[in-house]
């Protein structure tokens, strides 16, 4: 095993591992160059995912910097791996891709390890990176970090929905059970649901002025209200209003308007216990199922989040077409 220098543009920004043998490709030394986006877009012919494609596009508007593994003898010098690095508000690894004819060698340590020695060298603190299990490159991944010496310390659950005609007849045999009751006590009371889309200014205004102090505090809504990347999708969004008081509300996004992304559920302090967060969730599904624009949808909900996995249980898990486990780490 020996070190080299990594270079971009003959400058040398870290050390990466350069093996010999059957750690990587027989006979074949390991690279890793940092990236310019130029470079990611004219150059490199990496079969990205969609979401592997959001995500390196993201990293890189946001200030972070990408690394990719070239190899000694192969002829095109296209890369054969890449990692995405965020550095803004912390250092995290966002995302880490191998070519498939290149996986099992050694290649995601290899760029694991070339992050790892770029945070510590410019001094940025801990490292967090996070991997789905049960996905095919999710458990090499994870094995991956904590073979690196990687620690985990939250874990998450994510579910994934289709809005299909079997989803539909279990939304529909739940409130005819339970749910249309709820919700129709909650009416009598005074309650109603408005979309983001629908709510005129006064509402939006008193309800973002209400989130501060009213509503739990560490779900803000103007993380995704004001957000370009993650969009909020308005006319999917809900405001469970009870007069014109804020009760509780619903926020969803989409990066590529096919698939939607359960970010936010929220009651106020106020009507936490009425049962006034099944309104925008009752909403949403609703809507989801009558406009038919978004076949998918997914959500993550913390483990150690009692109260939301309670309402999970109970509401959507029965509509998921699969749970995986999220596990996020830190070095």
């Amino acid at each position: 095993m020996v070190t080299r220098g990594v270079q971009k543009r003959g400058r040398i920004i870290t050390k990466s591992l350069v093996v010999h043998g059957k750690t990587y490709l027989e006979g074949k030394v390991v690279h890793i160059k940092e990236l310019s986006l130029v470079e990611y877009l004219s150059e490199m012919s990496l079969t990205l995912p969609p979401l592997g494609s959001f995500l390196v596009h993201s990293t890189v508007r946001k200030g972070g910097l990408l690394l990719g593994a070239y190899l000694d003898g192969e002829a095109s010098q296209q890369p054969a791996g890449l990692l995405a690095l965020k550095l803004a508000k912390g250092a995290s690894l966002e995302y880490v891709f191998v070519e498939e004819r290149f996986r099992g060698q050694g290649i995601g340590s290899a760029l694991l390890k070339a992050a790892v020695s770029l945070v510590r060298q410019r001094n940025l603190g801990r490292l967090k990176a996070r991997a789905v299990l049960q996905n095919p490159w999710g458990d090499v991944y994870a094995h991956i970090l904590e073979k690196t010496g990687f620690q985990a310390y939250d874990t998450a659950s994510i579910f994934r929905f289709a809005m299909d005609t079997a989803a539909q007849k279990r939304w529909e045999a739940f409130m005819q059970q339970r749910g249309s009751r709820i919700s129709q006590a909650l009416r009598r009371r005074g309650f109603r649901t408005v979309s983001f889309a629908e709510a005129g200014e006064d509402v939006l205004q008193g309800f973002l002025k209400d989130t501060k102090g009213r509503f739990p505090a560490h779900l803000d809504p103007l993380t995704f209200l004001n957000n370009h990347e993650h969009k909020c999708v308005h006319d999917h969004s809900f405001l469970a209003l009870k007069g014109d008081e804020p009760a509780a509300y619903s926020i969803v996004t989409t990066v590529d308007g096919k698939t939607l992304t359960f970010q936010q559920l929220s009651a106020a302090f106020k009507y936490q216990g009425s049962g006034a967060f099944l309104l925008p969730v009752a909403a949403l599904v609703d809507k989801l199922f009558s406009a038919g624009q978004f076949k998918q949808m997914s959500a993550m909900i913390y483990d150690s989040n009692e109260q939301m996995n309670r309402l999970v249980e109970a509401l959507v898990k029965p509509l998921a077409t699969s749970v995986k486990k999220q596990v996020f780490y830190t070095l």
